[in-house]
């Protein structure tokens, strides 16, 4: 149970997993989502308008998405990924010297066991550091080519951003809640 990490919720109706403090509840449960603090009254309405809208629940609130709860399971996890590039600088077959990944020989050996992927498929392992400046020597499963790209996926665990209730949005009074789950 696996999820990627997304920055924003693209538009087209695609499928989702968040994570949320909240209350006990149980499933199936319907989740709306909205987010605060978008629209403001214009001056141009006329003052009996902006006073319903003022007073009304959704002043300022658009609703971002709808769903479910999919039950409270601790081995659920999200996960961002993070990819560092570098670029062969000197290619032989299938050992290449990989340049602009690390600028230092430490980063290098943390990162040994890792497997690294190329733009275009290949698939290799880090075989030592060359130099003071973090270059590095690899050996991959096929002959490299000198325009590839090398990859190393980095994953890490995203946990959810936890606000009391009395929060608001940069901690300003005064300001919606950013988002608003119910």
């Amino acid at each position: 149970d696996k999820h990627k990490f997304e920055r924003v919720l693209p538009t087209g109706g695609a499928f989702f997993a968040a994570s949320a403090f909240g209350p006990v509840t149980y499933t199936p449960c319907p989740v709306l989502m909205f987010r605060g603090g978008l629209a403001s009254p214009s001056r141009s309405k006329e003052p009996e308008k902006v006073l319903v809208e003022s007073n009304s629940l959704q002043q300022g609130m658009k609703l971002v998405a709808i769903g479910s709860m999919i039950g409270a399971d601790a081995d659920r996890i999200v996960v961002k990924i993070i990819v560092l590039t570098g670029y062969p600088t000197r290619v032989h077959k299938r050992h290449a010297t990989v340049k602009y990944m690390f600028y230092n020989p430490n980063h290098v050996k943390l990162f040994k066991p890792a497997m690294i992927t190329t733009k275009h498929g290949l698939q290799g392992h880090i075989l030592e550091s060359v130099g003071d400046h973090g270059t590095m020597k690899c050996l991959f499963n096929a002959p490299i080519k000198q325009h590839d790209t090398v990859c190393l996926q980095l994953y890490k665990r995203i946990f959810p951003k936890y606000a009391p209730m009395g929060m608001t949005n940069g901690d300003k009074e005064g300001e919606n809640k950013d988002l608003v789950v119910l």
